[in-house]
């Protein structure tokens, strides 16, 4: 268990110089995003409960950590991502836990993103 945490810690979401997103989550998962494939991002902080990289039925993933998502990033069209199960899905959008959400739209706005404003804490 420490192990996985420490991957996680050691491996975090990082925005590329080129403006492309990488979600990690430890050895798990590890998403590319080219940036021409995002088409906004905003602060949307949002609690839910529920597995690692949960899809549901409108291509939403949510990469949370302990059940909060900090960041939204929708998409300009599906990108196909490999589960931690193995299995191939499509994504149409990520929400995931950023310690710095500000400074992720930061970078992604300095490269050509759309930033919207966000909202504050919202439930599901």
């Amino acid at each position: 268990m420490l192990a996985l945490h420490l991957s996680c810690v050691v491996r975090p979401h990082v925005v590329h110089a080129d403006g492309s997103l990488r979600l990690r989550y430890g050895t798990l998962l590890d998403i590319r995003v080219p940036a021409a494939a995002i088409a906004s991002a905003r602060i949307e902080r949002r609690f839910s409960g529920g597995r690692l990289a949960n899809i549901d039925a409108d291509g939403q993933v949510d990469l949370s950590v302990g059940s909060q998502s900090t960041v939204l990033v929708e998409l300009t069209e599906p990108l196909a991502f490999v589960r931690p199960s193995g299995r191939t899905a499509q994504a149409r959008s990520f929400r995931f836990h950023a310690e710095d959400p500000a400074a992720v739209l930061a970078a992604l706005g300095s490269r050509g993103v759309a930033v919207r404003p966000g909202g504050g804490r919202r439930r599901r």
